[in-house]
């Protein structure tokens, strides 16, 4: 776990910032470097039927994240930030988190349905829930991946709606502040500048409108998701990226739903109505 090691000096006494940070984050080791097209292997034990999916952890300290890498492991590790809408260095000295109770993959964990017929024909989707923190990839309305998010703060959050996929960048410097390095972007409104990409994700909504992603998750992305095509004079879109839908109302100032897993393991899922509901209402715009 050497990834881990190299934060423990200082990890547990980094303040949570509340606005776009200038410090970088340290990529994670590639636990799964891409997105995969493959069938959900979660059936065998869900949310619907497993009511200890979770067990709560309380870092005390530099030696307690020690303990608890090595009890869990890379993947299992992963999983929890994912859990708890963080990275790695956002971790708290003092906070208690929900950790995974088991060896069962990571789409176990995902607050999104596993399969939603209602994509059956769409060939390659994003959503994110504003409500949850949370983005999912859908292929033929298989569960393919998903990840935690941060997306903007209450001054300047992401707007609802239907986005696509346009453009992308390994590397791009922030409109906002142009010390600020983005890895792994993907342009979701040229005017605008909302995109998706790797940065800080200290567990809330902090961004200046973008959505943040985990490191791993943002490379994902880049490598899974299709970019616009442009007219030959490239003055007009010819055919649009694969499509990205942005919903719900994230409840500033109150406790967010992954922090009551704990208690509730429903407490920050999807339902397959909801989506229904949200691809219905933005997927009859295309």
């Amino acid at each position: 776990m050497h990834f881990l090691r190299q934060w423990l000096c200082f990890l547990l006494f980094l303040p949570i910032i509340a606005s776009c940070s200038k410090e970088r984050e340290e990529p994670l080791k590639k636990v799964i470097p891409q997105f995969v097209s493959q069938p959900p292997k979660d059936n065998l034990k869900t949310k619907a039927v497993d009511t200890n999916l979770y067990k709560s952890y309380k870092l005390t300290g530099a030696q307690s994240l020690s303990d608890l890498s090595q009890e869990l492991g890379e993947k299992r590790m992963f999983i929890l930030l994912k859990i708890n809408r963080r990275d790695l260095k956002h971790l708290k000295e003092g906070e208690t988190y929900a950790i995974p109770n088991s060896d069962d993959s990571e789409n176990t964990y995902s607050p999104y349905p596993l399969h939603v017929s209602a994509l059956d024909s769409i060939h390659k989707i994003i959503i994110v829930s504003r409500r949850v923190q949370a983005f999912v990839a859908y292929e033929n309305g298989k569960l393919i991946k998903w990840g935690p998010t941060s997306t903007g703060k209450k001054s300047t959050p992401t707007p609802e709606g239907l986005y696509h996929t346009n453009w992308k960048s390994k590397e791009t410097h922030s409109t906002v502040d142009d010390a600020w390095l983005l890895k792994w972007y993907f342009n979701l409104d040229n005017l605008e500048g909302i995109s998706m990409h790797e940065y800080d994700l200290p567990g809330y909504p902090v961004s200046h409108s973008c959505i943040r992603l985990l490191s791993q998750d943002a490379e994902g992305i880049y490598n899974w998701a299709e970019q616009w095509k442009l007219s030959p004079d490239r003055k007009t879109i010819a055919e649009n990226g694969t499509p990205v839908i942005v919903f719900g109302e994230y409840a500033y100032g109150k406790t967010p739903p992954w922090k009551k897993l704990l208690s509730d393991v429903h407490a920050a899922d999807i339902s397959e109505t909801e989506m229904n509901e949200v691809i219905k209402k933005y997927m009859s715009q295309k």
